[in-house]
């Protein structure tokens, strides 16, 4: 009786460990992953990309695509309060070959953004980051100046991904 109680419990330990860390050991995908090569049908995945064609009807319907594929995506949740057109969103959940059933969604934020105003910087600026000189009026301005360095001669030098100008440092 013993060794049946025993069994029974070591059984259950391994199904509470495989399901806790079954979201933990999925891997990051993209669209072109999953239309490339059938390696991730009927596994659970981390799908990365931009979300297109947004609808949130009885459940969430949207499209997430990078460079080259497009993948649908079935979210039956609560929609997250930055979830827009055109958002970076990661959706866990099962590939079916197809279309991915998420379980959960979540979305990305720019960097220096805080989740609070990240559907503002995008409507604004149609995705794109905005320059310093458009910042000026934005109420984290505060918090964007302390993005920039100063070189040298006390001049701002923006970080390389929001700088059209060559990097001082290039040139040494």
């Amino acid at each position: 009786m013993k060794v049946l109680v025993g069994g029974v419990g070591i059984v259950v330990l391994l199904a509470v460990l495989v399901t806790t860390t079954m979201g933990s050991s999925a891997e990051f995908v993209e669209p072109t992953d999953l239309a490339e090569t059938d390696d991730h049908d009927g596994d659970f995945v981390k799908l990365e990309g931009r979300a297109v064609d947004l609808a949130n009807d009885d459940e969430i319907t949207f499209d997430v695509i990078d460079e080259n594929h497009t993948k649908p995506v079935t979210y039956d949740g609560e929609m997250p309060e930055t979830m827009s057109e055109g958002r970076i969103v990661v959706a866990e959940g099962v590939y079916d070959g197809e279309e991915l059933t998420a379980d959960e969604l979540t979305v990305r934020a720019h960097e220096g953004e805080h989740p609070d105003d990240a559907g503002a910087n995008e409507s604004e600026h149609d995705g794109e980051m905005p320059s310093f000189e458009e910042y000026e009026d934005h109420p984290d301005y505060d918090e964007y100046e302390d993005q920039l360095e100063y070189d040298e001669y006390d001049e701002y030098d923006e970080y390389d991904e929001y700088d059209d100008a060559p990097d001082d440092d290039a040139a040494d």
